[in-house]
Formats: structure tokens, C-alpha cells, sequence
């Protein structure tokens, strides 16, 4: 007959089921003071049976032996014996699949064991295999399915006996109204022991599973079944057996009253033992408060720190992307021109080959006339004296003219060595290249102040290029402020994006002038004003340049006509617009004012770009981008720093 019963240890460990709870006869069990009786042996004496109760050893019996076993070879996550076991760094065992690789994130695993976060540099396929204890596991199955068909062989026998058994604990039980604490809540038995450490009553059964004879369970005080099963407050002292009724402050132990009359304890302040543990108790609450409060910082600082591991290896593998696409995108170029080249030397090389073979077939064409003429007239100075003077003078001709065909086609030398316009040195793109670095925050920029300019609410400012032509500029910040702001500590800031690439149109595009020009609009007139610029790219931000200082006009006192756009006699191209204003030419030279073509892409916040303007009416801008919205206006400025700014015109460029 076997039982199963769910145990539990009382500290969390989990519920397992065990075959045949009772232990084999004979055994005994003691724990503390108190035993556990059953029968130990049957003795036989002229055919009479008696019980005869001694104490005992304890002795494990094989069912708890087998639950150990169990217990160390099982997975602490799936519960079942280990299935390709892998060691972790913290040393404990787990199933690789699915159980540790659930667990796996990021190159980091969990133990559930000892709750530690373990870095696995390599993956999980680089933790061990414990194969020595894949072999332990085969030997144990095939040790149990031995033992289990041992077992129920003695099935049948041990079941009178166990019978026995249960009904003598049972009468033990009957006088006790107090039920297990862990037995099934259908099929509750009544209590045997009290334990006053777990807090908890046990039947007989219950008893044997969690309480074995080892630590820590052989220390624990068990008493006779009671609903009241905490800790006395007091004890005896160990050294008078008196009740510990005083607590030593300075000491910092409880005493009994002999204690304290004692030389021990002379003139030491005590307390009641009550108190004591009251006021210790409170100050460890306190401690283990503070504890889980410092806890719950160190998991969150933890888990920040994982997280900024995390987010630190992600943003690198985001900027070894933007490396390995910024270098594809330069090898890109250089296969494009590598191309370009090669195909232009093929052309070249086919052009010269027709040259040459054209040559060599006219050249075998008139060595083929020749060989023939040569042969025929041989033959014909054999001949006859009236026979050759018949054709002589015709024969002469053509050899003459053979003569001269022969002179003319000589040998041609081409210009193959030199092969001119085809020559390549990449001397100065191998040093760009040798030189690029990490980006890098820009040079301070300046402000030219001799080409700045005001008029009576538009300050137009003048950056000069960077002096490091590989210094990268995505935007400029404009900050200025009015006198009256300057006293109240306010400013403005203007954004004006930059292209990078625009630095290179003074190369492409005729009369540009290359610098960057602002236009700061909505001024006060006749107002000081104090401007300073600064560059930005992604790397930083440059520091402040020179403040300039600049003042707005007074109504009516420039003497720069205002410049104007004929909107209607513009002409938009593909990568081109032709602008038409005759205000160039409205001026006198003696009036020494400058005018420029500014444009830019529309709604882009962009600086703008520049084109002088030599007295024409028709000015064409080049370089644009198709079917592009761009804004464009006429600066007319002269040589005391006075301006005038057209109307501004938008211009949509055609399609390509």
C-alpha cells in the first residue's frame, strides 16, 4: 500500500511526490527531546509477538535517499533530470534547451539558482557541457528502473507492516485536536509535534520529510501540539538556570536577576528582557528597511547600468554602420571614376586601333600591287626585243607610280608612349585621403566687416570661408541684441543652415564669391545692434567670434536706389534660371554701388549663396537643382556700408 503526500520544508522549496512516507522497519526517529516511537523489531518467543521500543540511530530510508538524489540532479528550472547540462559562471547547472536558452538575453544569463547576472562573451554556445554528469544521470535512470522492480516485488510484503505502523500512529494522534499544517485540505491529520522555529504543526509524516536529523533542522525546539506555536520572549540563564528576565545594555546580553548582582554585571545598566527585545527588534526592522530600500537602489542602479551597456553597444554598432557606409560611398566614387577612365582609354583604344589597321591594310595593298609589278616586269625583260618595247613605255609608267606608292607608305609613329590628355596622378586625392580623420568641431568663423552692410531694417552679414578647407559646417546660430536688449541681458538667435558641399561652388559656378551670406530682417530702424556668429556640426559646436557692432539706417537716408526683379521676364531651366533686372544698369558708375544675385532653396532656412552682377540685365544662375522651389533677390550695396534689398521672387526650375 503506498501514501503520497506534497511536502513542504517550510522555507519555499518545492512540493514533490513521494512514494511509501513511512520508513522501513525497524527505525526510529529522534528530534530533540522528543521521539517518534514505532516498532522496532518483532520478536518471536514461543510463538508470541511482542514490540519492543528502543532508541535508535537514525537511518535514511531509501525513498528520502532516492528524493536527494533527485534533487541534485534535476533542473532547478524544468524539474526534470538535466538534459544536455551546461555549467554558468557562477557554477550552477542548467538544461540548455529550452530552459538557459530562455534565459539568455544579450549576452547575459540569470541564474535562477543564485540570481546572479552572469556576461557570456561568446554566446551560449560557449558555456561547457557537463558531460561527467550526463553519465552520472544514465547510471542513476538505470539504477532506478533496477530498484523499482526490486521494490515492487516487496510491495506486497511491506503493506501488513505499514498498516501496522499507521494504526499505531494513529492512536498516538487521536489525542490531539490540532491538524497538520501541510497535509491536504481534504485530508488533514492531526498535528504530532509543534516546531517553534518554523511555526508550524506536523503530522507524523510531515515530521520525518522536513525535519531530517541535520542542519539546520536538528536544532529546532519541538513541542506537543498547541495553536500558539511562536518563541517564548524568555529563556534560562546557563549559568544559574534562572528565567532571563534582564537584558545588559552593556553587555549586550540578557541575564537572569543572580546575573545581575553578580561581578559580571556590577554597575551595568539593565533593562527588562521585554523591552530589550522590543527596542532590537524595532532597530532591526529599521536596518532591514534601510537594507531593501538600498536593495531597490542598487537593482534600479543595476538595471541602468545593463540598460546603458546596452544602448552603449548599440550606438557603437550604429556608428561602425555609418563608418562601413561613408567608406562604401567613397570606394563607390573611386570604382565610378576607375570606370570612367577605363572606359575613356578603351575608346581611345579603339579609335587608334581602326587608325593603325586602316594603315596596315593600304600598306599590304600597295606592298601586294608592288610584288606583283616586280614580278611581271622580271618576266617581261625575258622576253622578246618586240614584245617588251610594245608594252615597255606603259610598264615604266607603272613603276614609277609603284615607286612612289612604296615611298609613301612608311612607317607612322603614333604618340602611343605619351597618349596625351590620358595621364592620372592621384598624388593630392591619396593625401586627402591619408588625412581623414574623425569629424571634428569647427574652426570660430568670422564676420567681414568691410563687406557687411545695413539698410533700415536688414543687416546683411558676411562670413568669410573657413580657413580649414576640412572644416564641415552644418549651420551657423546668429546671436544678436539691440542696445535696449543688451541692458536687459536678451538676445536672439537666428539659425541658418549650411551645405557642406557649397564651399566648393566658387569651382563650379563663374562669379561666385564663395562666402556665406546672411540676411537678418525685421530690425528697428536707426538702432544699434551687437551680432556675433558661431559653426556647429554633429561633432560640437564652435566657440563665439568678435562682436560686431552695426547700426540700422534712418528712413530716407540711403542713397542706393532699391533694386528690382521683373518677375515676368524671368526664364526657369532644368539646372538654371535666367534672372531679368535692369537696375545694374539704372545706376551711374560714379554712384560706386555693387549689386549681387542672392539665392537659395525655398523654406530651407539656408544661407544664402552669391553671384556678382556687372551691369547686365540678364544674369543666369547655374548649378540648381531640378524642379526646385528657389527664392532670389538683387543686393545693392555701396562702399559706406549701405544696402538695398529687392523684391524676393520664387522660381520653380523645370524638370530634367
Amino acid at each position: 500500500m503506498s501514501k503520497k503526500k506534497a511536502f513542504s520544508n517550510g522555507s519555499g522549496t518545492r512540493a514533490n511526490n513521494v512514494t511509501n512516507l513511512r520508513p522501513r522497519y525497524p527505525a526510529k526517529k529522534e528530534f530533540g527531546d522528543a521521539f517518534l516511537f514505532s516498532p522496532v523489531s518483532v520478536i518471536a518467543t514461543n510463538g508470541n509477538h511482542a514490540f519492543e521500543h528502543v532508541r535508535a540511530a537514525p537511518a535514511k530510508s531509501p525513498v528520502k535517499a532516492q528524493m536527494e538524489v533527485d534533487s541534485d540532479l534535476q533542473c532547478p528550472i524544468c524539474l526534470e533530470l538535466f538534459s544536455y547540462p551546461i555549467i554558468l559562471p557562477c557554477s550552477h547547472v542548467l538544461c540548455r534547451s529550452p530552459c538557459a536558452e530562455h534565459l539568455f538575453d544579450f549576452n547575459f544569463i540569470r541564474c535562477p539558482v543564485c540570481r546572479d547576472n552572469c556576461y557570456v562573451s561568446g554566446g551560449i554556445g560557449s558555456l561547457p557541457r557537463v558531460i561527467a554528469l550526463e553519465n552520472i544521470i544514465e547510471r542513476y535512470k538505470a539504477d532506478r528502473t533496477s530498484r523499482e522492480n526490486t521494490n515492487d516485488r516487496n510491495k506486497s510484503a511491506d503493506s501488513s507492516f505499514l498498516d501496522a505502523s499507521l494504526s499505531s500512529q494513529s492512536d498516538v494522534e487521536k489525542d490531539s485536536s490540532i491538524l497538520c499544517n501541510l497535509c491536504n485540505s481534504v485530508s488533514k491529520k492531526k498535528a504530532k509535534k509543534s516546531c517553534l522555529d518554523c511555526n508550524v504543526s506536523y503530522c507524523s509524516n510531515c515530521l520525518l520529510l522536513t525535519h531530517q536529523k541535520k542542519d539546520p533542522f536538528n536544532t529546532h525546539e519541538l513541542v506537543s501540539p498547541r495553536d500558539d506555536v511562536s518563541h517564548s520572549v524568555t529563556g534560562l540563564c546557563s549559568k544559574h538556570s534562572d528565567q532571563l528576565s534582564l537584558f545588559c545594555k552593556d553587555c549586550g546580553v540578557p541575564t537572569c536577576t543572580l546575573c545581575k548582582d553578580s561581578s559580571l554585571h556590577k554597575d551595568h545598566f539593565m533593562i527588562t528582557i521585554e523591552s530589550a527585545y522590543t527596542d532590537i527588534k524595532a532597530s532591526i526592522d529599521e536596518n532591514l528597511q534601510k537594507l531593501g530600500v538600498s536593495q531597490e537602489k542598487v537593482t534600479s542602479s543595476l538595471q541602468h547600468q545593463r540598460d546603458n551597456l546596452k544602448e552603449m553597444q548599440q550606438k557603437i554598432d550604429r556608428k561602425r554602420s555609418e563608418i562601413n557606409a561613408q567608406c562604401d560611398q567613397l570606394l563607390a566614387e573611386i570604382e565610378n571614376k576607375r570606370s570612367f577612365f577605363l572606359a575613356d582609354l578603351e575608346y581611345e583604344e579603339r579609335i587608334r586601333q581602326n587608325e593603325q589597321e586602316e594603315l596596315i591594310k593600304v600598306m599590304e595593298r600597295i606592298l601586294g600591287s608592288s610584288q606583283a609589278l616586280y614580278s611581271y616586269t622580271s618576266e617581261v625583260l625575258n622576253e622578246d626585243v618586240s614584245e617588251f618595247l610594245e608594252v615597255a613605255n606603259t610598264l615604266s609608267e607603272k613603276l614609277v607610280k609603284a615607286t612612289a606608292d612604296c615611298e609613301t607608305a612608311q612607317f607612322q609613329p603614333s604618340d602611343c608612349d605619351v597618349l596625351p590628355g590620358k595621364l592620372v596622378d592621384f598624388r593630392k586625392e591619396r593625401n586627402v585621403i591619408r588625412e581623414m580623420n574623425y569629424l571634428l568641431a569647427p574652426e570660430t568663423p568670422s564676420i567681414d566687416v568691410t563687406r557687411c552692410s545695413r539698410s533700415e531694417d536688414t543687416v546683411v552679414l558676411v562670413l568669410s570661408p573657413p580657413r580649414n578647407l576640412h572644416d564641415v559646417i552644418d549651420q551657423y546660430e546668429i546671436h544678436y541684441c539691440s542696445e535696449e536688449q543688451k541692458s536687459l541681458e536678451i538676445e536672439d538667435t537666428l539659425i541658418v543652415k549650411n551645405v557642406p558641399e557649397d564651399r566648393l561652388l566658387g569651382k563650379i559656378v563663374p562669379n561666385c564669391s564663395g562666402v556665406v551670406v546672411v540676411l537678418v530682417e525685421n530690425l528697428c530702424k536707426s538702432t544699434t545692434y551687437y551680432f556675433c556668429v558661431s559653426a556647429s556640426n554633429q561633432s560640437g559646436r564652435s566657440a563665439n567670434s568678435e562682436v560686431v557692432q552695426c547700426t540700422t539706417l534712418l528712413p530716407g537716408e540711403s542713397v542706393i536706389p532699391a533694386p528690382v526683379i521683373v518677375e515676368s521676364l524671368c526664364r526657369p531651366f532644368a539646372t538654371s534660371v535666367q534672372i531679368y533686372s535692369s537696375s545694374p544698369q539704372d545706376v551711374a558708375a560714379e554712384q560706386h554701388i555693387s549689386h549681387f544675385l542672392l539665392y537659395r532653396p525655398r523654406g530651407q532656412s539656408r544661407a544664402w549663396k552669391t553671384l556678382s552682377l556687372y551691369g547686365r540685365q540678364d544674369h543666369r544662375v547655374f548649378g540648381l537643382i531640378a524642379s526646385t522651389d528657389y527664392e532670389f533677390v538683387i543686393l545693392g550695396c555701396n562702399q559706406r556700408g549701405e544696402c538695398q534689398v529687392s523684391n524676393r521672387v520664387v522660381i520653380h526650375t523645370e524638370q530634367s
